[in-house]
């Protein structure tokens, strides 16, 4: 019994299909490159894809960063606020260690 490959190859016309072989390679890289293109379109598409992700990050990365920033400069106004308080706070015990110092040497001096 022969093999069924070689029976196969046999029955192929390859007379016409030496004839037809330029049509043939012409045909088969016109499917190459349709699939080619669509591959370069499918890998645009996901690089598209990829930009805008990393786009989209780096917006949420600049938000957050704006919202630190915020609450930094707000740290640093309540911190400017206290301690102009301290220092009014600072000038009157000042003044009035001052006074008091006055009274005490005026009391001193009454009292000899």
């Amino acid at each position: 019994m022969a093999n069924p490959w070689l029976r196969a190859l046999r029955a192929l016309p390859w007379a016409a299909l030496l004839t037809k072989a330029p049509e043939l390679a012409r045909a088969a890289d016109t499917v190459l490159s349709g699939t080619r293109s669509r591959q370069a379109t499918s890998a645009a598409v996901d690089q598209l894809r990829n930009l805008t992700d990393r786009i989209e990050a780096l917006e949420n990365h600049d938000r957050l960063g704006a919202e630190l920033l915020k609450q930094i400069t707000d740290q640093v106004s309540s911190l400017t606020t206290a301690s102009e308080v301290l220092a009014a706070r600072q000038r009157w015990l000042i003044a009035i260690g001052i006074l008091a110092l006055g009274l005490a040497i005026l009391a001193v001096v009454l009292a000899l």
